[in-house]
């Protein structure tokens, strides 16, 4: 299937969602994984992603698919931006092209299958999808329309002039997963299996730190935890791991919901397991030390490492925190002891973490989530 391709956008900046789409966990895939997969599955030989922001965390999962990337560095102009730069270097002899955003994972190879023998029985200029009666992703795109798509953007955008094409053919299908995606966090947690939807959304999280009255300085620092394991997870699930983001964000927004109460990590987990998210609850009971044995690369290291590395609101090196904390505590050779352990464990997580990514974790601060 040498004439046709596919174009996967995933230059965006996931803002409405709040997490990098691409790199989410779905499943025994990473979101680009699962988008990239179908068209593997259904034969397609040239798929494209167009990549932009965290184009570096994109390129390796892309290269391990077997895909090809294109980096728009026109990105932040939007979508259309991001159609262009995937259209100008369609291979020659290219007669149609699937246009599929990285955020709609569900399209079952079958649907894309169905898609190609119609347009091999009529090479129409636009296919569409359709499911209970309305269009869906992808589209198969014939490339007689790449010199329109190439000109400024319409008004309406690539929608409008789709349908505005003169042959249009529509293909009824069972697949839902054509209008399914992942627009915004709330969307995310209903693709996931009920194991692994059981944690608030960011905005609950806020929901549940407005009724108990955290000072502000507490919450920036939760907060500011939450950005730093975000970006240190990233590079995780770009190395081939596939680190719950949107969990790890919730104990991160809410590790600290008991500060200021005696041992608030376990008050902190008792609160949380009341309101019925019981691995949240998980991750916070453990964020002071973690227990010993621990050897995973998963969501509680990461808070724990994150809640270490960052005093207040600034990223810190553990060694000078640690060598502070044992001044700190001069003449409590208890507390120097467990400030000893945490932090030396911390020391251990953060050079394993390093080792993996190949990156400093201290210059991932500078780095937006």
């Amino acid at each position: 299937m040498d004439s046709l391709a596919a174009l996967i956008p995933a230059a965006g900046y996931s803002s409405r969602m709040g997490l990098f789409k691409p790199l989410l966990p779905l499943g025994d895939s990473l979101v680009i994984e699962k988008t990239i997969s179908a068209f593997l599955t259904a034969g397609v030989k040239n798929i494209y992603v167009i990549i932009g922001h965290n184009a570096h965390l994109l390129k390796p999962v892309v290269e391990r698919m077997g895909a090809k990337w294109i980096e728009n560095t026109s990105y932040a102009q939007g979508m259309y931006s991001s159609v262009q730069a995937g259209t100008k270097i369609l291979p020659r002899g290219t007669k149609a092209f699937f246009l599929l955003p990285a955020d709609t994972p569900l399209v079952r190879a079958e649907t894309i299958k169905k898609l190609i023998d119609l347009f091999k029985q009529d090479p129409a200029e636009v296919i569409f999808p359709v499911y209970s009666g309305q269009k869906g992703h992808p589209p198969l795109i014939s490339s007689q329309l790449c010199p329109k798509i190439l000109r400024e953007e319409p008004a309406g955008g690539l929608k409008t002039l789709l349908n505005q094409a003169e042959n249009i053919r529509l293909l009824n299908t069972g697949d839902e997963g054509i209008l399914k995606d992942l627009d915004r966090e709330e969307h995310y947690r209903q693709m996931l299996p009920p194991a692994a939807a059981g944690y608030p959304t960011s905005s609950e999280c806020e929901q549940i730190l407005r009724k108990h009255n955290l000072p502000e300085p507490v919450i920036l620092h939760m907060q500011q935890v939450n950005k730093l394991a975000q970006r240190i997870a990233l590079y995780l699930n770009s190395c081939g791991y596939r680190l719950h983001l949107a969990l790890l964000q919730a104990a991160c927004l809410l590790h600290d919901i008991a500060k200021g109460q005696k041992n608030h990590a376990e008050k902190g987990r008792q609160l949380l397991e009341a309101l019925g998210y019981r691995d949240v609850a998980a991750l916070v009971a453990t964020h002071m030390n973690l227990p010993a044995g621990h050897t995973q690369v998963d969501e509680a290291m990461l808070l724990f490492l994150a809640d270490k590395m960052i005093e207040g609101t600034e990223i810190v090196s553990l060694e000078e925190k640690k060598s502070k904390r044992k001044e700190a505590f001069a003449g409590n050779p208890a507390a120097q002891q467990a400030v000893e352990v945490r932090l030396q464990k911390a020391l251990f997580w953060q050079q394993k973490v390093e080792s993996i990514i190949g990156k400093p974790i201290m210059e991932l601060a500078g780095e937006s989530k």
